[in-house]
């Protein structure tokens, strides 16, 4: 009774770094929504410009968003207030990126038939495009603002406040029961988020709800000591951006360890997530295995991967095998419930033709189930590796190497010109490989 009493003593305090996390998702959201769909309605309806709103668009969301967090604590500084910049920089970019992707897929007929009516192009999107894809765009939106709230972690880490800045306070204090505490938040936290955007696909009106969350964030923790005088001051003391003599010559071990970080722990994140998913596909096993696999995979899959850098910089120590193992783990959870998925959406009818000649499970997994999900499963983990190369920068601020812990202590020791020559190498390392996987994605698709 007393260590239960205890536990809610200690968790009461936390109720304002779990408001503060939950209101910047709801405050960047909102703004990303805001800004990103007319810029997702002037890309799929062709607006004059469009193009350079597309490239725009590509080249903010290949900016990660702890790197966005850093510049927004410099130019505002520490709190909530520079945690909403930085995620609604980066969820403007990818609304307005992928729901431009997604009105463009719309069914070509109607839109066509609209067209010939002689409607504008904000009727054409109001009335054609939007309400085509409503399904789409309502999935990816509940997807994004769930990555928002892990996002608003992972910004916390560098001084934006809320559950991110408790847990990097914890674990450097030691203190791994509050530690622990901070987890098992934010597992909860995110599971209550993936339920509300079961509910939002359902019922489109839920929405709304979030709208009073975002707008009192907002305005709760609007900056306040902002001076437009002293931002342009500090962003003078940024250019040029310089590297000196040593930090040119350790560049490329630097980048060799974020790729290594990047591609190791995508090829950890698979292997495991592909054999996790063989017992968390309905198709394959019984219900009470899919059952406690999933919650196994939505485990790993809450916990951010700057989350399993704190922890595994203290336990293992600070380099690049930490920072492999938090982006192995992460992404084993991502990769496990994709993989599972696509191995329960392959074609029935040659699994069943196997099946029929008396082949083992192992087997009728081995030459029917495996082959069929093939694409899909090469997709998502090309989708995996671009992502997880942001993700290597990001725990690489934690202790994990590579150019991110550069960055990060260039950052602390307000060599700011050093700071912003790192953010472009990391901004062209990430755009690139993000040019990379489509291009790959996109051959597999016509295979």
């Amino acid at each position: 009774m007393n260590a239960l009493l205890e536990g809610a003593v200690r968790a009461v305090p936390l109720l304002v770094p779990v408001a503060q996390t939950f209101g910047m998702a709801c405050a960047g959201m909102l703004v990303a929504l805001v800004a990103g769909i007319p810029l997702a309605v002037a890309v799929a309806t062709r607006a004059p410009g469009y193009r350079f709103i597309a490239t725009a668009l590509g080249a903010l969301r290949a900016i990660p968003d702890l790197t966005l967090a850093i510049l927004a604590v410099v130019v505002i500084g520490l709190g909530p207030a520079a945690g909403i910049a930085a995620l609604a920089v980066f969820y403007t970019a990818m609304i307005g990126k992928v729901f431009g992707e997604l009105l463009l897929a719309a069914p070509s007929a109607p839109v066509d038939a609209l067209k010939a009516t002689g409607a504008g192009r904000v009727s054409i999107a109001a009335f054609g495009l939007i309400p085509l894809t409503s399904r789409d765009l309502l999935s990816f939106g509940a997807y994004a603002f769930d990555c928002a709230v892990r996002a608003s972690v992972i910004v916390g880490a560098v001084g934006a406040g809320g559950l991110g800045t408790e847990l990097v306070g914890a674990i450097n204090a030691l203190d791994y029961r509050r530690a622990a505490l901070l987890i098992l938040i934010l597992v909860v936290m995110v599971a209550v988020v993936d339920a509300f955007g079961s509910l939002i696909r359902r019922y489109p009106r839920a929405t709304l709800a979030l709208i009073p969350i975002g707008l009192l964030t907002l305005w709760v923790d609007r900056p306040q000591f902002f001076a437009f005088g002293h931002a342009l001051t500090t962003f003078a003391k940024m250019l040029p951006p310089q590297l000196n003599g040593a930090e040119l010559s350790a560049l490329p071990l630097l980048l060799l360890q974020t790729a290594a970080i990047a591609v190791f722990g995508t090829a950890l994140g698979a292997s495991i997530g592909f054999f996790t998913a063989l017992i968390a596909a309905r198709t394959i096993v019984p219900f009470a295995v899919v059952a406690v696999t999933r919650r196994l995979l939505d485990t790993a899959r809450a916990i951010p991967e700057v989350v399993w850098g704190l922890i595994l910089v203290v336990s293992v120590g600070i380099g690049p095998i930490a920072g492999i193992l938090a982006l192995g783990f992460h992404s084993a959870g991502v990769l496990g419930k994709l993989y599972a998925e696509s191995f329960e959406n392959v074609v029935k009818e040659p699994v069943a033709s196997i099946a029929a000649t008396g082949a083992s499970t192992v087997s009728t997994i081995a030459y029917a189930i495996v082959p069929l999900a093939f694409g899909p499963l090469a997709i998502h983990t090309l989708f995996r590796l671009e992502w997880n190369v942001r993700a290597a920068a990001v725990v690489g601020m934690i202790g994990a190497g590579g150019i991110g812990q550069a960055l990060f202590n260039a950052q602390q020791l307000f060599f700011y010109k050093t700071m912003v020559a790192y953010v472009l190498i990391t901004w062209a390392i990430v755009l690139a490989f993000d040019i990379l996987t489509e291009r790959l994605r996109g051959r597999e698709l016509m295979t």
